[in-house]
């Protein structure tokens, strides 16, 4: 009967903790748009996010592709004990710049996040926080550029056809 009892508690632990180990592979966070706004007003505005969000390193390659270094985080007197003790999340922006007129461009933005909670971790691929993803990223440069992005029609509030 002991027997019995130390066999399932040892398959329940190599279950819980074989489980707990399982990798999910995470994806950057991408998005593409075409904006109603010149290529240069369009890197203008991404170089301008990216810097008050303090990336590193925000400097164009090519006069299209930006890879910025990772994103400073504010610098506290406890960074030991929450890079050490709780973790930390990093991330990385790539850009890119096509123009498809004149008056228009291709914007690709990609946010990358590495994650660990410990000191002893290694980095690994995390999901990106909500002000670091992509698409919060893209509704602030259509800010800077005053794009108004509009969702609705008259045919809603009429109800036509």
């Amino acid at each position: 009967m002991i027997r019995m009892d130390y066999l399932a508690i040892v398959a329940l632990t190599a279950v819980t903790f074989g489980c707990a180990g399982v990798q999910h592979p995470v994806e950057p966070d991408v998005v593409e748009v075409t904006l109603p706004v010149s290529a240069d007003r369009v890197k203008a505005a991404v170089t301008k996010v990216l810097a008050d969000d303090d990336y590193c390193c925000v400097d164009w390659k090519d006069g299209s592709q930006l890879k910025t270094g990772y994103r400073g985080e504010q610098p506290s007197v406890w960074d030991w004990l929450v890079r050490g003790r709780f973790g930390v999340v990093r991330s990385q922006a790539e850009a890119s710049v096509t123009a498809e007129t004149d008056q228009s461009s291709r914007l690709r933005l990609q946010v990358s996040s590495e994650g660990k909670q410990t000191m002893f971790d290694s980095w690994g691929p995390t999901a990106p926080q909500v002000p670091q993803s992509a698409q919060n990223k893209l509704r602030l440069i259509k800010n800077e550029l005053k794009i108004v992005q509009t969702t609705y029609t008259t045919d809603t509030f009429y109800g036509a056809k």
